[in-house]
């Protein structure tokens, strides 16, 4: 399979709410593949490709990534921020940032008390978010005349192979699904369901884009395609690892936003046992991806997360691989393809 457009789909930047640069490129693709495309008033991205039966299904990723966004400028210069997702700090210090602003990109890099003058008690400790500023090297007077309030700020990484089968970037969380999604639609001549494409907006600050999106649109069943946490790392026990980065595409049994009706899970790991397709069965205590708004959608909407395990999620150094990937768009395309048992 060719990542091209994986690489491609991480390096835009699009944190929630501010989605356009990524939606205009996913815009893009749909149109060279002939489906409508129209965005609503959260800027989802929604599209449809006719099947040969009544029955209808949603496939849905998320367009945004973590990131920050300013929220005070300082008489010399530096930026403060607040979160927009859910960042642990302990991942921002000397980072590389971009500020985006309306007259273009700023560099930045991300600072706090240098060790040498801390005291002894704050040393080996995680600093707190309000303790973090961003530099980007100018003074207040410049610094005011560029940077506006509200603007937001991206982690600064580039793809990279890692090793032998994976990859590492900032935002796979979830242009990972996004990229799935695409390849699923670019490979399926022919559905044996009418397809509601969605490309929500918001996911990662309370799921928000996908209900509305759903909210409109008709279907049996719904699949969210997103990047969940692989814990499978020193430190964490085996039963704390949710999912193993080469362990297949990972079938959402439950989370903190939805449980997978029995059907539906047993319908996907069958499929997947059939087809020889490598799987596993993610049980998460917390989180939640766009299934979680779905489903509740109208009179409801059997639903599931199809996810991508994603080594130091939430971070510029996430890592996929690449046959979990292969897996997922494997899977999307059988049950396009083939149907699901329990929708005859």
């Amino acid at each position: 399979m060719d990542f091209s457009n994986l690489q491609k789909l991480t390096q835009l930047n699009g944190v929630s709410g501010r989605e356009q640069t990524v939606r205009l490129e996913i815009t893009r693709q749909l149109e060279d593949l002939g489906l409508p495309v129209r965005t609503d008033a959260l800027g989802n991205l929604i599209s449809f490709k006719p099947g040969s039966s009544k029955r209808n299904i949603i496939l849905c990723a998320h367009m945004d990534e973590v990131g920050l966004m300013v929220k005070y400028i300082s008489p010399e210069g530096f930026l403060s921020f607040v979160p927009v997702g859910g960042i642990d700090p302990r991942t921002l210090l000397a980072q590389r940032v971009t500020v985006h602003t309306a007259s273009g990109p700023l560099a930045g890099v991300i600072g706090t008390k240098p060790a040498h003058i801390t005291q002894e008690a704050e040393r080996g400790k995680a600093v707190p978010l309000g303790d973090l500023f961003i530099d980007i090297g100018l003074n207040g007077e410049q610094a005011s005349q560029q940077v506006a309030l509200g603007d937001f700020v991206t982690l600064e990484r580039s793809f990279i192979p890692l090793g032998v089968n994976r990859f590492c970037s900032k935002a796979f969380d979830d242009r990972a699904g996004c990229f799935c999604l695409l390849e699923a639609l670019k490979r399926v001549k022919e559905s044996v369901y009418g397809v509601h494409i969605i490309f929500s907006s918001q996911e990662e600050v309370g799921l928000r884009g996908a209900g509305v999106a759903a909210f409109g649109l008709e279907a049996d069943v719904a699949l969210a395609v997103d990047a969940t946490g692989a814990a499978d790392i020193p430190l964490c026990r085996p039963q704390d690892y949710i999912t193993r980065l080469g362990g297949g595409v990972a079938i959402s049994a439950i989370d903190a936003a939805t449980i997978t009706p029995q059907w539906l899970l047993k319908d996907l790991t069958d499929l997947c046992t059939a087809e020889k397709i490598p799987y596993q069965v993610r049980i998460a205590p917390r989180g939640g991806n766009d299934a979680g708004a779905i489903h509740r959608s109208r009179t409801g909407i059997a639903s599931c997360a199809l996810s991508i395990p994603t080594r130091n999620i939430h971070s510029n150094v996430e890592i996929v691989d690449q046959q979990d990937l292969q897996a997922a768009v494997d899977l999307l395309c059988v049950v396009l393809e083939k149907g699901l048992k329990g929708m005859e």
